[in-house]
């Protein structure tokens, strides 16, 4: 449908988790007739809070830490995402974790789903499973990989997080320069 609606989204508590808030977000999304959605914008609060629990979580795992190898974030181009986006019926994107090189390092992978969640292309994905035919063949669902970057933190996202931490920020308390 190509009607839009206006949303509020989710904001966060002190601790950086996840509740809804009334402020009204400036987004126009487009409608979908689900009524579960997926997706929902977020506060920069919540933003903040949830990288930052992240962060926690890292620093108080060390194998979690270890797992990650020093990547926490992957960049999809808005091309990479819209080529999944295009396919006919396509309504949703999945991120499936996933490891493309030797070194083991943890990357995403993203696939398009249709209305109910299904994926794009199972037909065609079922004939190459069956067959053990990974040959390109006119047809296959697009799926997209961007790699794992091999990036420390953005420099800027750190500078915001010093910012916020020099405020007291309960947003800002993981302590980044452990991270990498």
């Amino acid at each position: 449908m190509s009607d839009q609606m206006s949303l509020t989204g989710y904001g966060c508590d002190n601790q950086g988790h996840l509740n809804p808030t009334p402020e009204q977000l400036d987004y126009n999304m487009p409608f979908t007739s689900d009524p579960q959605t997926f997706g929902m914008p977020i506060t920069v609060g919540a933003y903040f809070g949830m990288l930052n629990n992240f962060y926690l979580l890292l620093l108080s795992n060390p194998a979690l830490k270890a797992a990650f190898q020093g990547n926490y974030f992957v960049d999809f181009s808005k091309a990479s995402l819209l080529r999944i986006l295009s396919q006919e019926g396509c309504e949703y994107i999945r991120f499936h974790f996933a490891v493309p090189e030797a070194d083991q390092k943890i990357s995403l992978s993203a696939e398009g789903l249709n209305v109910v969640r299904e994926q794009i292309g199972y037909a065609q994905l079922l004939d190459k499973a069956t067959n053990n035919n990974m040959l390109p063949a006119t047809g296959d669902p697009k799926i997209e990989e961007r790699g794992n970057g091999k990036l420390p933190l953005p420099p800027a996202l750190k500078h915001l997080f010093e910012l916020l931490k020099a405020q007291g920020s309960p947003f800002a308390t993981a302590d980044l320069d452990q991270i990498v």
